[in-house]
C-alpha cells in the first residue's frame, strides 16, 4: 500500500455518529464477504486498527442515515465501535474508496462454518478480517418471504456452466425488481460485472435469460443489458443482435440500453428501431438517438432533422438533441427557446431537464428561473431540479407551500449564481 494510494481530498468529510471528519481515499478496494450485502457497497467507510500501515483490524461504518436501516449487519463489536468517541478508537480513518473503484468478492461457505468478512487493497494479496461485520446475511424483515419474480429464476436452466456466484446474482437482481427501496441488486451487478467481462459463457447465460424471462419487473432487464453492453465487443454485439426480439417490451429495452451506453456503432440499429411497427418502440429509439447523436454527414441526419416539425414536442426535442450532439449548435437555441416559452413541463418534453443537465447548457439557467415564478406546482418542480443540477446549489423550494418566503429566496440564490457565472464567463 502506497502513499500514493491513499491522499486526503481537501474539503470532503464523513458524516458520522460524532460529526464529521475528514475523508482520506483509497484508490481501489475489494470487500470479500460469504453473501450479496443489501447496503451500497459504495456507501462504505473503513477505519483501520491500530493504522493503515500495521493493520490488525477493519471495522466499517455507513452514513448516519443508513447505520440504523442496516444495523443487523453490524456485530456488537462494530456497532460499540462507530458509536465510541474517535478520540477512543485508536484507528485511523475513515477511508472510503473511490467511486467505481470498489469490488465485491463472494467466498463460499463452508459446510460447518461461514468465512469471516475481509477487505484487502487492490495491490495487496493480504486480506484484514472487517470485524464489525456479520458473517452471515442478517434476515430483512422488510423483504416478503415469497416473490413472484423469482418464479422465474427458480425453474431457468443454464444453457452454459457459470460459477455460483452469478447464479447468486442473478437471484439478488430478480428479487430487488420487486422489492421496493432494495438496493443489494446494485452489488450483484458490479459482481456480475466483473465475471461476465471474462466468460463468453457468461454473457452467453445473460443474453438467453434476458430473452426469456418475463417483463412484470423490468430491472432485470435494464440491468442485464447494461452489463452485457458493457462487457466489451461481443457483449455490446449481443445487445444490438437482440434488438430483433418478437415482443415489443424487449426491443424497447434494447433501444434504451443503447442509449445510455451512447456508442455510435448503435446508430444502425437504431435506426432500424425507429421504424419499428410500434409506437412506443420508435419513441425509445428516437429518445436513445438523441443520447448517441447522428453527425451532420450521417445519411439519415436529412430524415431526423425533419422531425423537428413534428407536431410531437418530444421528437423535436430529441431530434435537435440528436443533431446537437452530432455537431449542429444551433440546435442548443431550439432547445433553449422551448425551455423559455413552450408551457408544458421539462418532463413532458422528452425528459429534456434531463438533456440540459447532461449537455451543461447552463444558458438555460434565467429561462429555468422564470418557470419557478409560475402558479403552475408541476413547471416548478422539474424546473428545480435542473437548477440544481446545473448550478450545484441544493435550496430548498416547496412551490406547493403557502409561504412564499422560501419561494423568494431561492429564486434570489440562483438569480445570484446566474450573475456570478456571467461575470466569470466575461472576466474569464
Amino acid at each position: 500500500m502506497t502513499d500514493n494510494a491513499m491522499n486526503q481530498d481537501a474539503g470532503l468529510e464523513f458524516d458520522g455518529p460524532h460529526g464529521k471528519e475528514p475523508i482520506q481515499w483509497i484508490e481501489e478496494g475489494i470487500l470479500r464477504v460469504p453473501y450479496i450485502p443489501d447496503f451500497r457497497a459504495a456507501e462504505l467507510v473503513f477505519y483501520f486498527v491500530p493504522d493503515r500501515r500495521r493493520i490488525e483490524e477493519v471495522y466499517h461504518s455507513l452514513p448516519p442515515r443508513l447505520v440504523d436501516r442496516w444495523s443487523a449487519y453490524f456485530t456488537k463489536k462494530g456497532w460499540k465501535f462507530i458509536h465510541a468517541d474517535p478520540a477512543s478508537r485508536q484507528a485511523e480513518g475513515p477511508f472510503k474508496v473511490r467511486p467505481g473503484k470498489i469490488k465485491i468478492d463472494i467466498l463460499e461457505p463452508g459446510r460447518l462454518f461461514a468465512p469471516k468478512p475481509q477487505f484487502r487493497f487492490k495491490e495487496s494479496g493480504d486480506g484484514w478480517p472487517v470485524v464489525s461485520l456479520e458473517k452471515r446475511r442478517p434476515f430483512d424483515p422488510w423483504k416478503p418471504t415469497y416473490i413472484r419474480a423469482l418464479n422465474f429464476i427458480k425453474k431457468y436452466e443454464f444453457i452454459r456452466e457459470v460459477p455460483k456466484v452469478v447464479d447468486y446474482c442473478l437471484w439478488e437482481i430478480e428479487e430487488g425488481g420487486e422489492v421496493a427501496g432494495s438496493t443489494g441488486w446494485e452489488n450483484a451487478e458490479l459482481i456480475l460485472s466483473d465475471h461476465v467481462k471474462e466468460s463468453a459463457a457468461g454473457r452467453e447465460v445473460l443474453a438467453d435469460i434476458f430473452e426469456k424471462r418475463p417483463e412484470d419487473f423490468p430491472l432485470g432487464s435494464e440491468v442485464y443489458l447494461r452489463v452485457l453492453g458493457r462487457s466489451g465487443p461481443e457483449g455490446f454485439q449481443k445487445v444490438c443482435d437482440l434488438a430483433r426480439h418478437p415482443q415489443r417490451l424487449k426491443r424497447c429495452h434494447v433501444a434504451r440500453a443503447l442509449g445510455r451506453l451512447r456508442r455510435p456503432e448503435a446508430l444502425s440499429v437504431l435506426l432500424q428501431l425507429a421504424d419499428d411497427e410500434d409506437p412506443e418502440v420508435r419513441g425509445h429509439a428516437l429518445c436513445a438517438i438523441g443520447k448517441v447523436g447522428l453527425p451532420p454527414s450521417h445519411p439519415a441526419a436529412e430524415k431526423i432533422r425533419r422531425l423537428l416539425e413534428s407536431t410531437e414536442v418530444p421528437q423535436r426535442v430529441w431530434a435537435a438533441e440528436a443533431l446537437l450532439r452530432g455537431g449542429d449548435q444551433s440546435q442548443e437555441k431550439f432547445l433553449l427557446q422551448l425551455v423559455k416559452e413552450c408551457p408544458m413541463p421539462l418532463h413532458d418534453m422528452g425528459e429534456l431537464g434531463e438533456i440540459l443537465v447532461d449537455l451543461k447548457m447552463v444558458h438555460s439557467v434565467p429561462f429555468l428561473i422564470n418557470r419557478l415564478k409560475s402558479d403552475r406546482v408541476e413547471l416548478c418542480e422539474d424546473a428545480v431540479e435542473v437548477l440544481r443540477g446545473l448550478t450545484g446549489l441544493d435550496l430548498e423550494f416547496h412551490p406547493h407551500g403557502e409561504d412564499e418566503t422560501e419561494r423568494r429566496q431561492a429564486i434570489r440564490e440562483w438569480n445570484r449564481w446566474w450573475e456570478e457565472y456571467k461575470k466569470t464567463r466575461r472576466h474569464g
